[in-house]
């Protein structure tokens, strides 16, 4: 016997799609852009050259987050650097905003690939049958 994915579940993955559609170009907008034109007014602005548009906000919001300071080691050095001067030129309200995106990103891949694996163990059906 096959069973369907409860309504709640379906929800809650919408609700995180939501928030991440959302969330997206906020942080694109108030936590990017302001870090980058601040780097680059210094002329410390390294991470826009190795990653390209699409992916930046992503890459910015996980700078803000997480200390990397932890794993620099020689053959990094330059990566880690490049994400704490991002880090230092965060505000709170733009660490905030980085919380939000890195929580739907992440939310939304749990919520599918446990949809994924509970389909696979014969739980859930995705598909009409």
């Amino acid at each position: 016997m096959e069973y369907t994915i409860p309504l709640w579940y379906t929800f809650l993955v919408i609700a995180f799609l939501l928030s991440l559609v959302i969330a997206y170009p906020s942080v694109a907008l108030f936590v990017t852009w302001p870090i980058q034109r601040k780097l680059r007014q210094t002329k410390q602005d390294y991470l826009s050259d190795w990653i390209i548009w699409p992916f930046q906000s992503g890459f910015y919001a996980m700078g803000v987050l997480v200390p990397f300071t932890r794993w620099r080691h020689e053959r990094n050095r330059d990566m880690v650097d490049a994400y704490e001067l991002i880090r230092q030129a965060a505000t709170p309200l733009q660490w905030w905003l980085s919380m939000w995106l890195a929580v739907s990103m992440i939310g939304m891949v749990v919520f599918l690939f446990f949809a994924l694996a509970l389909e696979f163990m014969g739980v859930w059906s995705l598909g009409n049958g």
